[in-house]
């Protein structure tokens, strides 16, 4: 839960060096601006993913520290900062924070854990199948449903690093079918080094 979001730091910070040293490993002009346009749109998608990540964080925040409060759920203030800071990292992240959640509460004798257990299991729905399909579908230039299916299809893959790279790995090969096209309808494609046979009339 600590590394992943030190991690998104130093990528939105560095990440334009570490796509222009793989560029330098290719020689052609025409494959380094190829790649160079690939490795250019995965940074901007990427950037938009980590974006779209702490964007729901902070809604998450805010509905969990609102609700709690409203309850009158012991430390409301800081269960709700740890409900957002945990939406950082999916499938994971939710479950530990609902069990602290509900875990402080019994223990502190909360009268209405069986309202904070429908309220956690609404906002795991809504979440998971609304703000995140949504969100993350525009910032990466996805259709919801699109996100949605590859959310659902990296969990059963992969589990929870599956979920949480789906995203990702659906943009990213949607930018390299895009790229490829764009490469092979381009004039700069052909190889301009062979010499061009003229035939005379």
């Amino acid at each position: 839960m600590l590394i992943i979001p030190i991690l998104a730091i130093f990528f939105l910070r560095d990440g334009h060096q570490f796509a222009e040293a793989l560029v330098l490993v290719f020689d052609r002009r025409a494959q380094r601006q190829f790649l160079r346009g690939i490795m250019a749109d995965i940074n901007v998608m990427l950037a938009a993913y980590i974006r779209a990540q702490l964007i729901l964080a902070g809604i998450s925040l805010v509905a969990y520290t609102l609700v709690l409060s409203i309850m009158r759920v012991p430390y409301a203030y800081v269960l709700g900062a740890l409900g957002g800071l945990a939406e950082f990292v999916p499938v994971v992240g939710p479950f530990v924070a609902a069990a602290a959640i509900l875990g402080v509460s019994f223990l502190l004798n909360y009268p209405h854990l069986l309202g904070l257990v429908i309220f956690l299991g609404l906002w795991r729905i809504i979440q998971d199948y609304v703000n995140s399909p949504r969100i993350m579908g525009s910032k990466v230039e996805l259709h919801p449903l699109a996100a949605l299916f590859a959310v659902l299809v990296g969990a059963e893959i992969a589990g929870v690093l599956g979920v949480y790279l789906s995203v990702p790995f659906i943009a990213t090969l949607r930018i390299l079918y895009r790229r490829w096209q764009n490469y092979g309808e381009s004039p700069q494609s052909t190889d301009s080094s062979l010499p061009q046979v003229t035939h005379p009339r």
